[in-house]
């Protein structure tokens, strides 16, 4: 069994645990994990999205940037799992760890269902304020989760916390920016195309007439 990597020296992983372990909270914390992941946050933003903007052009609007950061963040927090390959919670404290759902060891830094969470919520805080506590919640429950069932470090929460909220206030400017740009190269193959359909009108070719009129006239009998 490895040791405790500097990372995790001090991380209160144990005392979260022993303070929250209850059997009747095993299958709400079970719920609020699976409610992270990825695919159910799409979904769950799209039903609060649907449901605050009534239009679905709005809608799309409002889920084109929310998405992207959720592509962002797990871009980020996959890069991470890989580069750092940090051992989780029962590869180092085995016996001692209640876990549920998966037995999993490794590539624990950072939690990619907090980070997913939070990047939901903060995006959706930015824009609809505290009507959007629900997302808000479910980031927050949700990160607890991923310690309670075993499968995270609290710093590994904490971590992708951060990630996700990062991603959720890099994706609006990111997709304007991109916008902005397809927009510019419209703008200049446009103006190219009419500067050579302009160029061409204003020069017109006269077809099927001589060059030398007067050779014409000397032919003449």
């Amino acid at each position: 069994m490895p040791s405790v990597p500097p990372l995790y020296a001090h991380d209160p992983f144990l005392l979260v645990q022993d303070a929250l372990t209850r059997p009747w909270l095993d299958l709400p914390m079970a719920a609020l994990t699976i409610a992270c992941e990825g695919w159910a946050l799409v979904l769950l933003a799209a039903a609060f999205v649907g449901w605050r903007e009534r239009r679905l052009p709005e809608s799309v609007r409002v889920l084109a940037p929310l998405y992207l950061g959720l592509a962002l963040s797990s871009v980020v927090v996959q890069t991470l799992k890989t580069l750092l390959a940090t051992p989780r919670p029962l590869a180092v404290l085995g016996p001692a760890v209640h876990y549920q759902l998966e037995a999993l060891y490794q590539n624990g830094f950072p939690s990619g269902h907090s980070a997913s969470a939070a990047a939901v919520a903060v995006f959706l805080l930015s824009r609809y304020r505290a009507r959007a506590w629900p997302l808000a919640a479910l980031a927050l429950l949700g990160g607890i989760s991923r310690v309670y069932v075993g499968a995270h470090w609290v710093t590994d929460v904490l971590g992708g916390w951060t990630i996700g909220a990062i991603a959720a206030l890099v994706a609006t400017p990111l997709l304007e920016a991109a916008r902005r740009r397809v927009r510019a190269l419209r703008g200049g193959d446009s103006a190219s195309g009419g500067g050579a359909r302009a160029e061409s009108l204003g020069e017109p070719q006269v077809v099927g007439l001589d060059p030398k009129p007067e050779a014409v006239d000397r032919q003449r009998p």
